[in-house]
């Protein structure tokens, strides 16, 4: 701290140099699992914005984590970053390959090309999730007298 005149100033801190990967602290497990929850609180709250800031530090290109690649699609969603967010989709959609999958990612897909602003390719890929939501439900709704 520097005093001036009887003003006390903070000095800044000089900026990291993050060029080189040895550098940088990596984070533990609890503490990437801690920031997960945090920004789903966040996220949950309609604090996008907050949210995306705690997945930023957590994620980075190279990041093979399904769970945490789709909160932080839905968070650059719900930011209205749409290209962003169609990115991480495509990397989700060729780490992710889960049936189960298939159908909630189209819907982030489609929600991520509206706020993009390609709409009509929004609109398209969101009749494709209805329809293949329609076939899912109709195959495993149960029969009647069954047991």
């Amino acid at each position: 701290m520097v005093e001036l005149d009887g003003v006390h100033f903070v000095r800044p801190i000089p900026p990291t140099d993050v060029s080189n990967p040895a550098d940088t602290l990596l984070i533990s497990g609890q503490e990437r699992d801690l920031l997960c929850a945090l920004s789903y609180v966040h996220l949950a709250c309609g604090q996008s914005a907050q949210s995306l800031a705690l997945l930023r530090l957590v994620a980075h290109d190279n990041c093979q984590d399904i769970d945490l690649l789709r909160i932080f699609a839905y968070a650059l969603i719900s930011e209205g970053l749409g290209g962003e967010a169609l990115a991480i989709l495509d990397r989700l959609d060729t780490l992710d390959d889960q049936p189960s999958s298939r159908l909630p990612l189209m819907l982030l897909r489609a929600h991520a090309l509206r706020r993009a602003g390609r709409q009509d390719e929004a609109r398209a890929v969101f009749q494709s999730y209805v329809s293949l939501r329609g076939a899912t439900v109709l195959i495993n709704k149960p029969t009647e007298g069954s047991a």
